[in-house]
């Protein structure tokens, strides 16, 4: 199941990129970004669902109908719907924890992020991604900045930001340039 929410995922956020400028505000175009939303919701709760019980998270921003959170320990990011916070609307830099997989409170307990930082911490995680046994489809990325540790990059697979380490980056690419990742190093696509 976890391929097939993948590959679906994927690849509707690949067609979207390709062909959205062409469809914009049609039929097609908002059903293309029903489903990307339906599949965006079953791959974050997946993806919740396999996080255990009481793992603490701190609390970025609301973008849409999700909270971003991340554990700077392992420097991942996760998209938290706005209804799996019970009764709560945390504040930047507060500490949440897991009570179920659907279910996500503030606690009183834990140590908070200092709100001033909340930025550089998720410029240095990237998204949480579903375990897959099977990589169909290339993994793009469009370079929004280059800095001097990371490109700064939009997974054009997942339409989320990524951070790829400067030296995995091929010397020549600059801003705008799409990267693909193929047998383990990411190229400059044609």
């Amino acid at each position: 199941m976890n391929d097939f929410l993948n590959f679906s995922y994927k690849a509707l956020n690949l067609l979207d990129n390709q062909i959205h400028d062409n469809i914009e505000g049609s039929y097609i175009d908002s059903f293309i970004h029903e489903l990307q939303d339906y599949l965006e919701l079953h791959v974050s709760n997946k993806i919740l669902e396999d996080l255990p019980k009481n793992t603490n998270l701190h609390f970025a921003k609301f973008e849409g109908e999700y909270a971003v959170c991340f554990d700077y320990s392992s420097k991942t990011i996760y998209n938290i719907p706005k209804s799996y916070l019970k009764g709560t609307s945390p504040e930047v830099g507060e500490a949440l924890y897991k009570a179920s997989s659907k279910d996500f409170r503030i606690d009183y307990t834990g140590i908070q992020a200092n709100p001033d930082n909340i930025n550089n911490f998720l410029n240095e995680c990237s998204y949480v991604n579903l375990p897959s046994k099977l990589n169909i489809l290339p993994e793009y990325y469009k370079i929004s900045e280059i800095g001097i540790d990371f490109a700064v990059c939009k997974n054009l697979n997942t339409n989320k930001p990524e951070n790829i380490p400067i030296d995995d980056v091929p010397e020549n690419a600059k801003n705008g340039d799409t990267l693909v990742y193929k047998n383990g190093e990411f190229i400059i696509a044609k």
